[in-house]
């Protein structure tokens, strides 16, 4: 993680963006270190003081410019309402041009590098997942879910958009993100009064 204070965070703020750009022009894969270090007017010296590679100075742009708010169940008080607006934020996230290259490219390089694996699962999947699995065990207690495993519901509503993000390439919209909620839920949702 970068410097954040004073000169060091308008800096790093310039860095993040001239990388987003030039994943904007070029993809991912396109663009070196000595690119960004090129557009955001800084030396390579400095690039690799704040981040190792490539991987860790994108994952650091993707969590700083879509993080949280694309990847946590939000809590108005209705799992599946809440679940249906996450997920589509999630295919929002995938259906962009410029974002989903950043993820594929991110996730595709955390294959191969044992260290920002780590960091993204450790400071990424597992506090945003924890936050989302609470949410999902208060709807539990609420009564609006049946007592699934919390991480296997969590698993079997986004793998299928990964799935088509990084596989299939097959179009992830909401039409098909409310297609796989639906058929989830309808083992995970308590029977209705009506049945």
């Amino acid at each position: 993680m970068a410097n954040t204070t004073g000169r060091g965070a308008r800096s790093r703020a310039t860095i993040l963006q001239a990388a987003l750009e030039l994943c904007a022009e070029r993809g991912y894969h396109a663009v070196t270190m000595e690119a960004i270090a090129t557009r955001a007017q800084v030396g390579k010296p400095t690039l690799y003081r704040w981040w190792p590679s490539k991987g860790m100075l994108f994952l650091d742009a993707l969590t700083e410019r879509f993080g949280e708010p694309y990847f946590q169940v939000g809590d108005t008080g209705d799992i599946v309402a809440d679940l249906r607006d996450w997920l589509h934020r999630v295919t929002d996230l995938f259906c962009d041009p410029v974002s989903s290259d950043l993820v594929a490219g991110v996730a595709g390089t955390a294959q191969h590098d044992p260290e920002l694996a780590a960091i993204t699962h450790r400071q990424v999947h597992l506090t945003l997942s924890g936050r989302n699995q609470d949410r999902i065990r208060a709807a539990q207690r609420d009564g609006q879910l049946t007592g699934f495993d919390p991480l296997l519901l969590e698993d079997l509503l986004v793998a299928p958009l990964w799935y088509r993000l990084l596989i299939t390439g097959r179009p992830v919209d909401h039409a098909y993100a409310d297609t796989v909620l639906d058929t989830v839920l309808s083992t995970a949702r308590p029977p209705s009064d009506d049945a």
